[in-house]
């Protein structure tokens, strides 16, 4: 299976579980200069940018960094822009590790 293969399936995976738990469906793979965007989902009015992440081998949350989450936030600005929103909004997560799913909300990095 191709790493895009990969990212598609589980992808798929999130997004089932999330629209299980409640969450709408937005939109997927929201790509700007500044990265990707794998899901955008909405619950209680509030928009969740969501990064999933698998691994068999390590925590995947690992993969998860400053870098990562300022280009994040650089594409959340421009999806906003774009579709002329100004929702309160969030970053999530979605590891997939040993194929156990787990969502963590309001991602951030402590220093």
């Amino acid at each position: 299976m191709s790493n895009v293969s990969k990212g598609r399936y589980y992808e798929d995976l999130a997004l089932e579980y999330l629209c299980n738990m409640g969450f709408e469906y937005i939109g997927r793979n929201f790509y700007t200069r500044y990265g990707e965007i794998d899901l955008i989902l909405k619950k209680d009015n509030i928009l969740h940018f969501i990064e999933v992440k698998y691994s068999s081998v390590m925590n995947p949350l690992l993969k998860i960094n400053h870098k990562k989450l300022d280009r994040i936030i650089k594409s959340i600005e421009i999806f906003m822009q774009q579709n002329n929103l100004s929702n309160h909004f969030c970053i999530d997560a979605v590891s997939i590790y040993k194929n156990q799913i787990s969502f963590i909300e309001n991602v951030t990095i402590q220093q």
